[in-house]
C-alpha cells in the first residue's frame, strides 16, 4: 500500500512537467483522506536560550499510518514564532530517512520573551497549524532591558541547585552508572569528575530495530531554573500519534502536495498588464558555479510553476528567466517561507528577581565563548554533488593551447570544430552545435552556460572578450529538460570564474535561495598534553551535540571533556527505532 501511494504521488508531481496541475489538485484532494498524515517531533538542546547561544534541533518526521519514520516527505520545516505568530526564523531541513537537523544562533536583536517552536512538513500544511509539532521556547536577552511584562518578584521560582545527582538510577547488574531504557543502555565510567576531565560513555543497543534507528545525543548543563519542559519521544507518541488532523484545504488550487522527491522551489507567473495568471509559460532556474544546476518548468492554469531539486547544492543565489521572447510581459513572484502562523498559543514567561546573578554569570560565559568561537567552530560538511547528465561533455577545448583571438565568433570559427555562430533574421547571433548524427535542426538551439549561468539570449554574450575565456566544453546530443528541448549543451568557463557577479541583463531575475540547512560536524572539545587549547577559556554549557548518532554496530563509545563550568549535567538520547518505537534515555553526572 505504501509504495502504491508513493507511485501515485510521483505521477501527480510529474503531470505536464508540473507538480500540481488543476486536475492533479482535484485528485490531490482525495489524497488528503488516503495518503497517511505525517507527524513531526523536534528535539532541542535547550528550552531556555540566551542571546549569543545556539538553539540546536533535530527534526523527525513520521508516517502516522506506519507509525515510523516517513518515506513520504524529503523536506521538513522548523519555525520559531513570537506571541503574535510572526516568524523569527523558518528553516528548511533536508530529511534523510525521515530525519534532519539544524541550528539557530540567537542574536541580540531578539527580545526577551516567550516563543513557540514549530515543526512540520509541506504535506502537514493542509491540516493547519494545529497539526504542527509545537514546543515552548523562552529567550533571555541580557543585552537589552527586559520588558516589564516579563518581570516579577517571585524569588521562590528559582530552584536551589542540588549538591549531587538527584536519585541516581539503579541499572543492570547493580551498576549505578547504567540503566536500561527498553533495549538501549548507556554506561558512564563515572558520575562525578573534575573540570576539563574526560567522561567515557558507552551506548549499547539490543536488536536490529534499535541498531538501525535514528537518534540524537545531547549533553548539557542543568541550570536548575524555571524553564519550559522538553517533550520526550515517548510523550510525543502519546500526544500526537493518536490524534488525526482535519484538512483545512479541500479542493482549492493551494493544496500542498508532499515534497516526495526532494526540495521544491516554486512561484507564480502573471501577466504584467492584467495581473492574471499566465498559463504555459516556460521558466528556467540556474544555480551558477562549478557545480551548477539547471531546471526548466512550465506554469499551469493558475500560473504556478515548480522546480524540483533532488540533489544537494552549495549555491546561495540563482538566476530566474522567462524563456519566451516577450519576457517583459510577465511578472514572477516566488513562493516564500511562511512569516506568520495562526492558532499558536505562547505561554507566559516571567523572569524572577532571583535570576539576576544567574543571568549575569551566564551572559559572561557566553561572551567569552563567542570571543573564542573561531577556535571552537563547527565544520561545514560540503554538499555531495551528483553530476547531472547534461554536464557530461564529449568535447573540451583549453584555449591556452591555441592561438588567442579577440572575439568569441573568431574563436569558434578558427579553433572549435562542430560548432558555429549563426545570425537570425532579427540580427541576433546564436551558437549552433552540429548533432552527432543527421542534420541540424535550425529550430533548436543549444543550452548555453557561462560559469554555470544559463544564457537564454546568446547575443548577450557574443561581445564578451574571448581572451577572458579559459575553456569551452560541449556535447552534441539533443537534451530534453522538462518542457524544453536543446540541440546540445555548451559551457564556457572564464578565467576569473565570476561571470555571474559581473553580468547583467534585464531579463534575468536574481534570486536568493531559501535553501536547506547546511550539514555540520559539530565541535567536540578534547584535551591532551600537546593541546594548545589548554590556554583557551572553556565555559561550554553544551558539552556535546551529536544529531546523527550512529548505533548500527550495536555499541558506540564516545569520549567527551567537561568544561570549566561546574554543576550538574544531563545526557539526553532521543530518537526512534527502525520500526517506530520511541527511545528516550537520560543520565546525569556532576562536575566539581
Amino acid at each position: 500500500m505504501k509504495y502504491s501511494i508513493i507511485t501515485l504521488l510521483i505521477s501527480l508531481l510529474t503531470l505536464s512537467g508540473f507538480g500540481q496541475t488543476s486536475s492533479a489538485v482535484g485528485q490531490g484532494t482525495g489524497l488528503l483522506n488516503t495518503v497517511p498524515q505525517e507527524k513531526v517531533f523536534v528535539h532541542t538542546n535547550q528550552s531556555l536560550v540566551f542571546s549569543g547561544e545556539y538553539l540546536m534541533y533535530k527534526i523527525f518526521c513520521l508516517d502516522s499510518q506506519q507509525r515510523k519514520l516517513t518515506h513520504i516527505s524529503k523536506i521538513g520545516y522548523v519555525s520559531l514564532v513570537d506571541k503574535n505568530g510572526k516568524a523569527v526564523f523558518t528553516h528548511k531541513v533536508r530529511l534523510e530517512n525521515g530525519a534532519g537537523y539544524g541550528d539557530f544562533f540567537v542574536p541580540t536583536s531578539i527580545s526577551t520573551g516567550s516563543y513557540k517552536l514549530l515543526g512540520y512538513s509541506q504535506w502537514m500544511e493542509n491540516f493547519g497549524t494545529q497539526a504542527f509539532f509545537q514546543s515552548n521556547i523562552h529567550i533571555i536577552n541580557p543585552y537589552q532591558p527586559i520588558p516589564e511584562a516579563h518581570l516579577a518578584q517571585i524569588p521562590d521560582s528559582l530552584q536551589q541547585p542540588e549538591a549531587a545527582i538527584s536519585n541516581p538510577s539503579s541499572g543492570v547488574n547493580g551498576n549505578t552508572n547504567t540503566r536500561q531504557d527498553g533495549l538501549v543502555q548507556i554506561k558512564l565510567d563515572k558520575t562525578e569528575l573534575g573540570v576539563r576531565q574526560p567522561l567515557s560513555l558507552e551506548i549499547i543497543t539490543g536488536d536490529d530495530a534499535e541498531k538501525n534507528g535514528n537518534y540524537v545525543l545531547s549533553v548539557r548543563k542543568v541550570d536548575h531554573v524555571s524553564e519550559p519542559e522538553k517533550m520526550s519521544t515517548s510523550e510525543f507518541m502519546k500526544r500526537y500519534m493518536n490524534h488525526g488532523g482535519t484538512p483545512v484545504k479541500n479542493g482549492s488550487a493551494s493544496l500542498e502536495l508532499p515534497e516526495i522527491r526532494g526540495e521544491v522551489i516554486s512561484g507564480t507567473v502573471t501577466h504584467k498588464a492584467t495581473g492574471q495568471p499566465a498559463k504555459d509559460v516556460r521558466v528556467s532556474l540556474s544555480l551558477p558555479g562549478n557545480d551548477y544546476l539547471f531546471k526548466v518548468a512550465r506554469s499551469n492554469a493558475q500560473g504556478a510553476f515548480r522546480f524540483l531539486f533532488n540533489r544537494e547544492y552549495d549555491n546561495v543565489s540563482a538566476a530566474l528567466q522567462v524563456l519566451s521572447d516577450n519576457w517583459e510581459d510577465y511578472d514572477i513572484v516566488m513562493d516564500e517561507a511562511a512569516t506568520e502562523f495562526s492558532n499558536v498559543e505562547v505561554t507566559e514567561f516571567i523572569v524572577p528577581e532571583g535570576m539576576q546573578d544567574f543571568i549575569l554569570q551566564k551572559s559572561i560565559q557566553n561572551q567569552i565563548e563567542n570571543g573564542y568561537r573561531e577556535v571552537k567552530s563547527d565544520a561545514l560538511i560540503p554538499a555531495e554533488h551528483q553530476l547531472p547528465y547534461y554536464r557530461k561533455f564529449s568535447v573540451n577545448y583549453n584555449l591556452d593551447d591555441y592561438t588567442r583571438f579577440n572575439s568569441i565568433q573568431e574563436t569558434i570559427v578558427e579553433v572549435v570544430d562542430q560548432m558555429s555562430v549563426r545570425k537570425l533574421e532579427n540580427g541576433d547571433r546564436v551558437f549552433e552545435i552540429r548533432p552527432e548524427e543527421g542534420f541540424t535542426d535550425l529550430g533548436l538551439l543549444p543550452m548555453v552556460f557561462v560559469d554555470g549561468l544559463f544564457i537564454k539570449k546568446h547575443e548577450d554574450f557574443m561581445d564578451f572578450s574571448a581572451k577572458k575565456i579559459k575553456s569551452i566544453h560541449f556535447s552534441r546530443n539533443k537534451v530534453i529538460l522538462g518542457p524544453q528541448i536543446f540541440q546540445g549543451v555548451l559551457n564556457f568557463k572564464t578565467v576569473d570564474g565570476n561571470f555571474y557577479n559581473e553580468f547583467y541583463t534585464p531579463h534575468i531575475v536574481n534570486l536568493d535561495l531559501f535553501k536547506p540547512q547546511p550539514q555540520k560536524e559539530h565541535f567536540n572539545q578534547t584535551y591532551n598534553s600537546n593541546n594548545l587549547q589548554e590556554r583557551v577559556p572553556d565555559f561550554r554549557n553544551q558539552l556535546l551535540w551529536e544529531p546523527n548518532l550512529d548505533l548500527s554496530s550495536g555499541s558506540k563509545e564516545i569520549v567527551l571533556y567537561t568544561s570549566d563550568v561546574t554543576g550538574e549535567y544531563e545526557l539526553i538520547l532521543e530518537g526512534f527505532s527502525s520500526i517506530g518505537n520511541p527511545v528516550s534515555v537520560k543520565r546525569r553526572f556532576l562536575v566539581k
